[in-house]
């Protein structure tokens, strides 16, 4: 049996949350204008019954007034079997995140797949470094918590919102 001639990563195509409207925009999760101290959680998108491993994730936010640097918003990715038990009192729809007492609620959800730091910057999008996550289950939902200090920018017209949650699948391919 012949050794592979080299292994590869292959990126699939990429799952964006975010405002209905927005351009790039593949699942709803309405972060416009989510208020500092409030959590958003978007729709269930389904991976499919051969879901990647792995995903890259990246969170942007695009601020309106300038939020304290160092202040930060997380996001979550819940995982279900079967689109129906969740977790974390998620409902698979895109709507308000009740966080619970002393956060209760978002600590079923585990620990955040990415924190994004802020800078002092204003009318501005922030990205953050990609993290990889592993899905626990064929369908997913994000918690997105804002607290930046600041309520994300809210923008007249939903093309322009610049506030998102990319998910990007990644395959290791063996080439021989």
């Amino acid at each position: 049996m012949a050794l592979p001639d080299y292994v590869e990563v292959k990126q699939g195509t990429a799952i964006i949350w975010g405002e209905n409207g927005a351009t790039g925009v593949t699942a709803d999760c309405s972060l416009d204008g989510l208020a500092n101290g409030a959590a958003r959680m978007g729709a269930a998108v389904d991976l499919g019954a051969d879901f990647a491993d792995e995903y890259m994730v990246w969170l942007q936010v695009e601020t309106g007034t300038a939020p304290t640097a160092g202040n930060t918003v997380e996001a979550y990715l819940v995982s279900s079997w079967d689109n129906t038990n969740w977790p974390a009192k998620v409902t698979g729809s895109n709507a308000a995140y009740t966080l619970g007492t002393s956060d209760a609620n978002l600590r079923q959800a585990g620990s955040p797949v990415i924190s994004l730091v802020a800078t002092n910057d204003g009318n501005t999008v922030l990205t953050q470094a990609p993290s990889i996550w592993r899905p626990r289950g064929r369908y997913v939902v994000p918690i997105i918590d804002n607290n930046l200090g600041q309520a994300f920018r809210d923008e007249t017209t939903a093309s322009d919102n610049g506030s998102r949650l990319i998910l990007v699948p990644r395959r290791t391919v063996i080439n021989d």
